[in-house]
């Protein structure tokens, strides 16, 4: 060991210390006396802080400590460095670089300014190393000083009335703390929480302490109820200022609450009292978030959720396996939230200047004047939210696992709530600056630094999860089997003629939809090929927001609405599978090898089945198909119902492979699969515009797939049946994924094409639609009649598929009608859309969802006599044209209205500031005598479940 003058620090490394303390407070010198101008300081002090940083990462393993004067303890101040405070030193480090060149990018000269700023800090790093509860309370102190005097430097807050509300709050908040330290103190004669967590116990004495210095730190941590300071000062604060406050001023006093109930107060044992206040401040800081009218109140509501999540930490029993992964999410959450929180705040800041406001409504159209800057705004927020594999993602799945494990159903579910919450309002930002608007949307050039910054941010706060993730080996590298050789057929004809058909004819003619494309194809691609739930998992999560993204570019008024109603059913779809991952990950079964519906849990198998079935738009939660198709380009459709819904089947198989025992609920699946089949084809034959109906469709042919899945579930293990139904659900994902794709492009493209043009085009939808139907001599007919005879050999009733095939006749008879009553080019005075390559490929799309299922007679030869099943079919075309010629004449004679099934309401986001109760209840909050009344609250709550 090495002493160093004149420190006199006993230390490993010793410069640590002095670079990350004593330069910050060196350079508060130099900004006061005005020795060193702005960029000098940044110039020296940066570099510096940098280095002491770097330094403690390559002392880490040696758990570095400092006695300062050279005192040992009980009476000396002790220093220590560990992992989690290394990760908050290098989260304070990165974030407080950002903002100290924005700041600089901004023109912030004052010497006031920079002297708080680095006094602020200074005291930062001293609270993340420090092991003293004494010294602590000196560095809140000049912690709080320092930011109640950058927020009053704030233009937005000219009279000090944010900044004086800050220093108030958190005088009572140092006034409790040191209370605490004094009992403390008075009873050990020490203060080093090392220490202290050997010698206290879980008396009356210790009680009280616990109770005034969690108070304390709360009202610091802005932890509902005592958070009424932190909305008003974060919002007012400048840009850089805001973005210290929300990142790291609050987190160091939610670190301490940590050290302290996971060190001296652990014995007292409050778990439910901190599962209730982090589900609180989960839950009201979403509620409040969702219902700002402005950008940075809206993310500074948001700090108060963020903060509840890293308290549920002290909610979990230390005594089960996962605690310490839910210590590390717990960090890891901090550690991406401040990333992603200073980088949001960042870029609001330039926002609220560009645009002259904070309200919201200001930035209609903003992300196609400002693309990258609203880039780097999208990479923060999602994060934030959770999507993998970001670092928000891994922080908040290794602390659900925790909860899972400890069986913290209320806590988990303000858990998912919240991150819905999450997702509804900064999705809310961004769909507003998506919104297109009349005036001019030309590109501007907004400001490099702060771009830069912005997308720095927003990459590193993925960078932490991607890092974890690979670090802990939960990918895994691509691979193609005979499941992946099903689906990727029909992908690969699909999203070739896509692509194809976007470059030579633009539809709608926007590079933004282009890349969506492109970007929605490598994604699909990774789903296709993963081989672990992870990888499959994040795929899915992205091509539901970029599902949403699709969709918004449709050119009818309902694309923003059906967008929404499309996001909100996916929304809730990821948060069912991310609780299931988080399970799956307890029980070691990520990987598909190992995992199936047979050995998970009940609870598991549950979520993944219901999170897949809104995927798949499964009757019931199939809301969002007949919305979104009609709504979305045509391009978009053809993927949506060609490719991306069977990835729901494509999860189900995955995780029901061949050797997987049979499982009793497939019976019950079987006949719901039934109803929705036929329900869906009725209701396309009710339809009023062409695509409605093939959505409604698409809900039928789900319904096949669902019946199919269900006797799937009923097949022994490997048996010939369970081998030989596999390979006919697929090849039926095959036929109508390359069908459905065909009529949503043929459909889309109808209005332009001349009377000559729609005779061939015509053919080509009128094979695609006989496909669906099954009719004689068709691929769909081979895959129905094989299908028919599985069911019927696992002892349900097959037969009920000619239902099916009835409604889907009468849906496509209804989809041939509808186009035949469209004007042609000619009647409506367009241009005729002509290119004979991209339609004669369109025509292969046709032809193969006809005669690719019928490739497999040679090896899978028809059950039965091929004759008397072509008989039977041409049967059921003929009763299902005279059926539906019934039902349209009683619809239009007496006006009867089509069944609905649990429609979908709409998503509440559009409507949050109507909800004005919690509001009114935020408002009163404000006051000084309800601050006192939550005080009150919150300690008879402590003392309730003390006693």
């Amino acid at each position: 060991m090495l002493t160093l003058p004149p420190f006199g620090l006993t230390m490993g490394v010793g410069g640590m210390p002095a670079f990350l303390v004593i330069v910050p407070l060196l350079l508060c010198v130099a900004a006061f006396t005005r020795l060193l101008r702005v960029n000098q300081q940044l110039l020296i002090g940066l570099p510096l802080i940098a280095l002491g940083n770097a330094l403690g990462a390559w002392h880490i393993g040696l758990g570095p400590e400092w006695l300062l004067g050279g005192w040992t303890l009980p009476v000396g101040i002790r220093w220590a460095l560990e992992p989690t405070t290394l990760a908050l030193l290098t989260l304070t480090t990165v974030v407080a670089s950002a903002a100290s060149l924005a700041a600089y990018g901004d023109r912030i000269n004052r010497h006031e300014y920079w002297t708080l700023w680095w006094l602020m800090w200074a005291a930062l790093n001293t609270l993340w190393l420090s092991r003293d509860l004494f010294n602590v309370y000196v560095a809140l102190e000049l912690l709080t000083l320092s930011a109640a005097g950058l927020v009053a430097l704030s233009p937005k807050d000219p009279y000090g009335f944010s900044a004086l509300r800050y220093v108030l709050v958190a005088l009572i908040a140092s006034l409790l703390y040191l209370l605490g330290v004094g009992l403390m103190y008075g009873t050990h004669a020490t203060l080093d929480i090392d220490l202290l967590s050997e010698r206290a116990t879980p008396d009356t004495l210790h009680a009280i302490a616990a109770l005034c210095i969690t108070l304390g730190l709360m009202m610091k941590a802005a932890l509902v109820p005592l958070h009424s300071w932190l909305p008003q000062t974060h919002s007012r604060a400048s840009p850089p200022v805001s973005a210290m406050l929300s990142s790291v001023v609050v987190a160091v006093a939610l670190y301490w609450l940590w050290q302290l109930w996971q060190g001296p107060f652990q014995a007292l044992s409050l778990q439910p009292v901190f599962a209730l206040l982090g589900s609180l401040s989960i839950l009201w800081g979403g509620i409040n978030a969702l219902q700002q009218t402005q950008l940075k109140r809206l993310i500074a509501y948001s700090t108060i959720s963020q903060m509840g999540y890293a308290l549920l930490v002290l909610s979990l029993s230390p005594v089960l396996t996962a605690y310490p992964l839910a210590q590390q999410g717990a960090t890891t959450l901090l550690v991406a939230h401040g990333l992603a929180k200073a980088g949001l705040f960042l870029t609001a800041g330039y926002l609220v200047t560009y645009h002259q406001g904070d309200q919201l409504q200001r930035l209609t159209g903003s992300a196609y004047q400002l693309p990258w800057l609203w880039a780097g705004f999208a990479l923060s927020a999602a994060s934030l939210v959770g999507l993998p594999p970001s670092g928000g993602f891994v922080g908040k799945w290794w602390l659900f696992m925790g909860l899972w494990e400890q069986q913290r159903w209320l806590s988990a579910t303000a858990f998912l709530v919240g991150t819905l919450l999450a997702a509804a309002y900064l999705i809310r930002v961004i769909a507003i600056a998506l919104r297109p608007v009349s005036s001019d949307q030309t590109k501007v050039a907004a400001r490099f630094a702060t771009t830069s910054i912005s997308i720095l941010l927003g990459g590193l706060a993925w960078g932490v999860g991607v890092v974890l993730v690979v670090h802990h080996g939960y990918l895994s590298f691509p691979g193609i089997d005979r499941t992946t050789g099903f689906f990727a057929f029909p992908a690969l004809m699909i999203w070739s003629l896509v692509l194809t058909w976007q470059y030579w004819r633009p539809s709608p003619p926007s590079r933004f939809f282009t890349a969506l494309l492109w970007l929605t194809a490598l994604l699909h691609a990774v789903a296709l090929t993963s081989q672990e739930w992870l990888t499959f998992y994040t795929a899915l999560a992205w091509l539901g927001i970029l599902g949403w993204l699709l969709i918004l570019q449709g050119a009818s008024h309902s694309a923003a609405q059906a967008g929404r109603t499309y996001l909100a059913m996916m929304l809730v779809a990821e948060v069912l599978l991310f609780a299931a991952t988080a399970s799956m990950a307890l029980q070691g079964t990520l990987a598909f090898a190992n995992a199936t519906f047979a050995t998970l849990s009940t609870g598991t198998a549950l979520l993944i089945g219901s999170g897949l079935a809104i995927k798949a738009g499964v009757l019931g939660v199939h809301g969002w198909l007949p919305v979104a198709h009609p709504a979305a380009p045509a391009l978009a459709s053809a993927l949506l119902s060609g490719v991306m819904i069977k990835l729901g089947i494509l999860g189900v198989l995955r995780l029901n492979p061949e050797s997987a025992s049979g499982i009793a609920a497939g019976q019950m699946l079987f006949y719901w699969g039934v109803l929705g089949a036929v329900y869906g084809g009725m209701r396309g034959a009710l339809a009023h515009t062409a695509k409605t109906v093939l959505a409604w469709s698409s809900v039928g042919q789900m319904g096949l797939l669902t019946a199919g899945m269900g006797v799937l579930l009923l097949a022994p293990e490997n048996s010939p049946e369970n081998s030989v139904l596999r390979t006919i659900l697929m090849l039926l994902v095959l036929s109508h994924g390359l069908a459905k794709a065909a009529l949503f492009i043929g459909a889309g493209q109808w209005r332009w094409l001349s009377s000559r043009q729609r005779q061939f085009i015509g053919g080509g939808m009128l094979v695609a639609s006989l496909t669906l139907i099954g009719v004689p001599l068709s691929g769909g007919l081979y895959i129905k009649g094989w299908l028919t005879l599985a069911m019927n050999t696992q002892g349900v009733a097959g037969d009920l598929l000619t239902l099916a095939s009835l409604a889907t006749a009468g849906a496509m008879l209804r989809f041939g009608w509808l186009l035949l009553r469209q004007p042609s080019a000619e009647k409506l005075g367009t241009e005729p859309s002509g290119n004979r390559w991209l339609w004669g490929s369109w025509f292969v799309l046709c032809a193969s969802a006809w005669l690719v299922p019928l490739l497999w007679l040679w090896w899978l030869p028809y059950p039965g006599s091929w004759v008397l099943s072509n008989l039977k079919a041409l049967g059921v075309v003929t009763a299902s044209g005279c059926f539906t010629v019934v039902i349209i004449y009683f619809h239009k004679t007496f006006n009867i209205q089509p069944l609905t099934l649990l429609t979908l309401p709409h998503p509440p986001w559009h409507q949050a500031s109507r909800i004005r109760l919690a509001w009114v209840i935020e408002r009163r909050l404000r006051h000084w005598s309800v601050i006192g009344l939550s005080l009150a609250i919150v300690s008879g709550l402590f003392l309730l479940m003390y006693l």
